[in-house]
């Protein structure tokens, strides 16, 4: 993979322009151009500013062509209406990275919307990059660059940590409690209305750039996340990627026409494809540096077995209580584990796990007691918390307890009285990032192993790999249909293309039903056909177990009145040999406007909504995926064999999945479809006795 080269100058330009430089203090203008002095830029500056000689020591130039110097990146801070002549002058000098902090564009409607079409045009026409509009900046903390181009106080240390924000405010929360979190960063930037540079662009610029380790986001959209999970399965990315997706609500979800649309809501689309590809999502902004600290400053755990050190009870319980909400697992310490820490811990204290040295716990205590148990075979990671009593420093503790030479990584968690925090900034010899609350390592560990389980690559189907495709019967079906949905003899053919096993169906238009010369195997089972109907079961359009001819006119008389009652046209009718289902499944699709095509299996059959078992994936699977979605539905659990039933044949469920994911990647033109139920007999035959395939408009 290679990353867009222009973006490299806005992280590591020798040279800025800060066009709307301005002299009064507190505007942005001012402000930003004191960050970038303040915090020790090391290349050149050209603050712009017509009506003033010199800010804060540097010269000023009355315009941006006054400028005789190459401009790497240029900051521009110039009221809105100024804002496209800005732009205008600043790629005439040739300058490809231009940060637009401005607002006042589309976020404020159509007329912003407009003049930021505009600008785009321009800078796309130039061949340069753009970061905003409505943003707040960016950061490079690294010696060599030590640039801080945005309009807040604080000053950022040095760490291996880069963080996209898309909001502002956000980004600004974070940097103003820069000394609470001890939060350490490479680059941070605003990306503000994601006009031209995106988190895709970023994504791919921090994988290639050494001096980044993890890589953290705050999003508040996907405007195209296929694209942004496609890095991944293509395996261009290999750094821990941690996201805060803003946006949880079911506002969003619109009306769907299919069981799987139904259950497909927008945050679990999102859910689904980060999960399926390795990508963490933090639940909070605590949880994102928290992990993105775990990554970067502890020896990674090769397992999840985690013990606990302690002088508190309490602290400890929810410290264990984390572990097993987080699935991780209390070590089991060893005899020989038991009998060391014994020598230590007084005999009202425990060696088991949690190991609690009670509140007189002293700082060689600890130290040994950690030691102890980071050597023990049995685990993996050690969460230590250190409740500060009257008579234990609680600084002593934690930097004992840093100085242990470990292979396996020691969590600290310390509630200390206040002044601790301002001590162990300023005195601390290790400065390794602490933990404030007890269930807080637990998560972080989680979501370690989460990226290092997943980290593996794997083999995802691709779009064409299907020998046949089927795109001659989509043009030729839209051509017939005018609701999107698909016709039953081009049905048919589709999934005889993707050998799924559709049960034999035969379509008898409405006046056939009464023939006697019809000829039919009984028993069947008749269903009620209409473009207008998605659920039959809703009109009692679906009579089972039909034995004979005159149980059928019943049946077909039934359905006709039902449809009358509703003022809904009965096309005619489907008959279908019956069959005693052991199991119903429900195996459907979806293509999200941001993600692309979805997958979905789960328990079917009517009541498939109430039930909710279900697993959404991404269409672009690996066999790994196919697993995991059956194991994490409790009919997985059910097909596998309960109380001695004797188990499903996976195999022909597995590429039942398989090959309708392949029929999602080969047809951009199918929006969704439902194979439901798909039916698991005793035999261990399988039909899909209803199906649907909607085409996109």
């Amino acid at each position: 993979m290679k990353a867009d080269s222009k973006i490299k100058s806005f992280f590591y330009p020798s040279s800025i322009c800060v066009a709307g430089a301005s002299s009064k203090e507190k505007s942005i203008g001012y402000e930003i151009l004191r960050s970038i002095k303040e915090f020790g830029y090391t290349g050149k500056l050209f603050p712009v500013n017509p009506n003033s000689g010199s800010i804060l020591g540097s010269k000023c130039f009355k315009t941006i062509e006054d400028i005789h110097e190459k401009i790497d990146l240029a900051i521009i801070v110039v009221p809105k209406t100024f804002a496209e002549d800005s732009v205008d002058s600043i790629l005439k000098k040739g300058t490809k990275a231009i940060v637009l902090i401005t607002a006042g564009f589309k976020e404020t409607g159509s007329e912003g919307a407009v003049l930021e079409n505009k600008i785009l045009q321009k800078v796309n026409a130039a061949g340069a990059r753009l970061v905003g509009p409505n943003c707040m900046g960016l950061i490079n903390t690294l010696d060599e660059i030590k640039l801080n181009a945005t309009f807040v106080a604080e000053k950022p240390a040095v760490g291996r940590t880069a963080f996209f924000s898309q909001s502002g405010a956000i980004g600004a929360a974070v940097l103003n409690s820069l000394r609470d979190t001890d939060i350490r960063f490479a680059h941070f930037i605003s990306a503000g209305n994601k006009a031209d540079i995106s988190e895709i662009d970023i994504l791919e610029f921090w994988q290639t750039d050494e001096n980044i380790s993890v890589m953290t986001f705050y999003l508040e959209s996907f405007e195209n996340g296929e694209s942004f999970i496609n890095k991944f399965i293509q395996g261009d990315i290999t750094k821990p990627v941690i996201i805060l997706k803003a946006g949880r609500s079911e506002e969003g979800i619109k009306a769907a026409s299919s069981h799987t649309g139904a259950l497909g809501s927008s945050d679990r689309v999102v859910n689904a494809a980060l999960d399926q590809f390795g990508i963490i999502r933090a639940e909070s902004l605590n949880e994102l540096f928290n992990t993105s600290k775990g990554f970067e400053n502890f020896a990674l755990p090769k397992g999840s077995r985690i013990a606990v050190v302690t002088n508190a009870g309490g602290p400890a319980i929810l410290a264990i209580d984390s572990i097993v909400k987080e699935k991780l697992t209390p070590a089991k310490l060893s005899i020989f584990t038991k009998k060391k820490l014994r020598e230590i811990v007084r005999a009202e204290g425990s060696v088991e796990n949690p190991v609690d040295l009670l509140p007189g716990g002293t700082p060689e205590q600890f130290k040994a007691v950690n030691e102890i148990a980071a050597a023990d075979e049995n685990v993996d990671a050690v969460i230590s918390i250190f409740v500060e009593p009257v008579m234990v420093p609680a600084f002593d503790v934690i930097e004992n307890i840093n100085s242990i030479k470990s292979e396996k990584p020691i969590y600290q968690v310390v509630m200390p009285l206040p002044e601790f925090w301002e001590k162990y900034r300023r005195d601390s010899k290790y400065k390794i990032p602490l933990f404030r609350n007890p269930e807080e390592p637990a998560k972080v560990i989680s979501n370690i192993l989460f990226f290092e389980k997943r980290k593996v690559k794997r083999n995802y189907f691709q779009p064409g790999n299907s020998k046949i495709k089927s795109t001659d019967f989509i043009t030729e079906s839209s051509k017939r249909t005018d609701t999107g949905f698909i016709g039953h003899k081009i049905l048919e053919r589709i999934t005889k293309v993707y050998n799924l096993p559709m049960i034999q169906s035969d379509f008898i238009p409405l006046e056939e039903i009464t023939k006697t010369s019809l000829k039919i195997n009984f028993p069947v089972v008749l269903k009620g056909i209409s473009k207008k109907v998605i659920h039959k079961s809703e009109l009692d359009a679906v009579k089972v177990n039909i034995k004979n001819k005159e149980e059928l006119l019943l049946a077909a008389g039934s359905i006709k009145n039902n449809f009358e009652k509703n003022n809904i046209e009965l096309e005619g009718f489907l008959i279908q040999p019956f069959i005693k289902p052991k199991h119903e499944l429900l195996i459907g699709g979806f293509r999200d406007k941001s993600f692309g095509p979805m997958i979905m299996f789960g328990g079917g059959g009517k009541y498939v909504e109430v039930y909710d078992d279900t697993c959404l994936k991404s269409a672009c699977l690996c066999d790994d995926d196919i697993e995991e979605m059956i194991k994490k539905t409790k009919i997985g659990k059910i097909l596998e064999g309960v109380r001695g039933e004797k188990p499903a044949d996976m195999e022909k469920i597995k590429n039942v999945i398989r090959s309708s994911a392949q029929m999602m990647l080969d047809n951009p033109d199918i929006k969704e479809f439902d194979f439901n139920p798909l039916i698991v007999c005793v035999d261990d035959s399988i039909s899909i006795v209803d199906a649907r395939i909607k085409l996109v408009p």
